[in-house]
């Protein structure tokens, strides 16, 4: 009798174990960054903290992450990804100077499973992208979307998506790259290339890995989660109709079916908690740019079904870890690796050029003291009657204090030349009224006053247009100084395409040497705002 009671014990006490094994979920931790924009150097955080900015410690803290995780989720019997959502190599010195080798060696070293083509892989040219930069790839690179008209439809230097074998699982990473990288880019750099739109494609690219048997399907997309999320998705609330194109992330989300996650790139802001569509419930994950966080999220994935169950942030904070160098000490290889290269290309880098007594921030309405800045100096250079920039070519502000070489290259990263152009009154007000349908955001300028009411119809926005102070003549030409990358009709700047190759447009002067120059001869700076851009109701 007592042998059969524990044989029905033992029994069920197997059975019971058997059961808890079966319920168990599989694991996955998945590592993702986006926008590192060849931020794999130290710096420190004065966005957080301009008097006193805490170290970052860049590729190699981000390296200490990875190596660790990847450790913990091979005892505890985790898959594990590590995935970049694109824009790798422009907007720092060691990016730009190595042409993304030295991004590209750091990505082989720590492992990454795959990367997406972004917007600015292209900045110089497909040659150099293809020969300097991905050549050197020791994983994947995907895009969906991206090929060339000139091979019958053959994709050039990327893979459409890749399967992996996880735990048993088969995994699926769809990349996808934004449709408006032929408006951000030269049209020289990205010649023969065709951007298909990117929901026909991904949903296409859906179908075809769930045929073949994916669990999981990933996308990896260089389209992001705009800055103010509830503002863009009350639009497409209100907007929401079937098309093959998504202006970002949520578009996406909100049109395809059976993906399981979506991981962001192209717009420079991170959240803690991803969006997740509340119609198709696929989540967005996003970071921040150039190499300040890393994305870390587990998804469970119920063993008998072999689908999604659930997601959770790694950390307590949220999906974001930020690489403070105290709290994640730099990997000693990666860093030896990396930082002989820094001081290589930066020499000289943080020797001060002049003085701002003021903070030169580069957001505002209408003007800000960085645009009307960089603006000034455009003009100044090459002594014109106004100068323009578009608002999304400066990307950094600077302290009061010192201003340093390091300085202006955060401000401006791209390689853009001035040039200059004659142009008609008349021309130029159509001009900016176009820019303001485009983009809405407007422009920044120098040597104009130009004043915007937002409830006049488009075209008719502009209200008052003044030139050297006086009413715009219609007829007269005027010398207009700008940057190459609008000359060829980018950003909203078609009508300006054909002036490209009028006589002595390029002038082979570099925006930042010219506002390097232009700091150097006018320090200490104390600009204030004299109202050259505004708004009305």
């Amino acid at each position: 009798m007592k042998i059969r009671l524990f044989l029905t014990v033992f029994l069920f006490s197997l059975a019971m174990a058997d059961f808890s094994l079966a319920a168990q979920p599989q694991r996955i931790l998945v590592l993702h960054t986006n926008d590192m924009h060849g931020g794999i150097d130290a710096s420190v955080a004065s966005f957080m903290n301009p008097e006193f900015p805490p170290a970052l410690g860049g590729a190699a803290s981000a390296a200490r992450i990875v190596h660790t995780l990847r450790e913990k989720a091979a005892k505890e019997g985790m898959g594990f990804l590590l995935v970049d959502c694109g824009d790798i190599w422009q907007g720092t010195m060691i990016g730009t100077k190595t042409v993304g080798r030295a991004v590209m060696d750091y990505m082989n070293s720590i492992g990454y499973d795959a990367m997406v083509i972004g917007n600015h892989e292209f900045d110089l040219g497909r040659k150099m992208l293809e020969d300097s930069c991905l050549s050197r790839a020791k994983f994947p690179v995907l895009s969906c979307n991206i090929y060339d008209s000139t091979a019958t439809g053959v994709r050039l230097y990327v893979r459409p998506y890749i399967i992996k074998e996880i735990g048993g699982l088969r995994i699926a990473i769809i990349g996808v790259t934004t449709t408006g990288t032929p408006r951000m880019s030269f049209v020289e750099n990205i010649r023969r290339l065709y951007f298909a739109p990117e929901v026909s494609q991904v949903q296409a690219y859906i179908d075809t890995v769930r045929a073949l048997g994916a669990d999981l399907v990933f996308v990896a997309s260089h389209l992001g989660l705009p800055y103010d999320r509830l503002e863009a998705w009350r639009e497409l609330e209100a907007h929401h109709k079937t098309s093959p194109n998504a202006r970002n992330a949520m578009e996406l989300a909100r049109a395809i079916h059976g993906a399981d996650a979506i991981f962001c790139g192209d717009i420079h802001v991170g959240y803690q908690e991803p969006w997740v569509d509340p119609v198709t419930h696929i989540p967005c994950f996003q970071g921040y740019a150039r190499g300040t966080s890393i994305a870390v999220i587990e998804f469970e994935i119920d063993p008998e079904t072999k689908t999604l169950s659930r997601w959770k942030p790694y950390a307590d904070q949220g999906v974001l870890l930020t690489l403070f160098a105290d709290q994640f000490p730099r990997d000693r290889e990666i860093a030896d690796a990396i930082d002989p290269e820094v001081a290589r290309v930066e020499k000289g880098f943080d020797e001060p050029i002049g003085e701002t007594l003021v903070n030169l921030y580069r957001i505002g309405e209408g003007e800000s003291l960085m645009g009307n800045l960089v603006c000034d100096a455009m003009r100044w250079k090459l002594q014109g009657d106004v100068a323009f920039t578009n608002r999304g070519g400066i990307r950094a502000d600077i302290a009061p204090g010192s201003i340093t070489p390091r300085d202006v290259f955060s401000v401006l990263p791209f390689d853009n030349h001035l040039v200059s152009v004659q142009l008609s009154g008349a021309f130029l007000k159509e001009l900016f009224e176009d820019k303001l349908v485009y983009g809405g955001s407007g422009l920044f300028v120098s040597g104009m006053q130009v004043v915007v009411d937002r409830k006049r119809p488009a075209g008719d926005r502009i209200t008052v247009f003044k030139i050297g102070g006086e009413d715009m003549k219609s007829e007269k030409l005027y010398r207009v100084v700008t940057i190459d990358y609008l000359l060829e009709g980018n950003s909203g700047m078609t009508k300006l395409a054909p002036y490209y190759s009028q006589s002595g447009a390029e002038t082979g002067i570099l925006m930042r040497d010219a506002v390097t120059e232009y700091i150097r001869a006018n320090t200490p700076l104390n600009p204030r705002l004299d109202g050259r851009w505004k708004y009305v109701n």
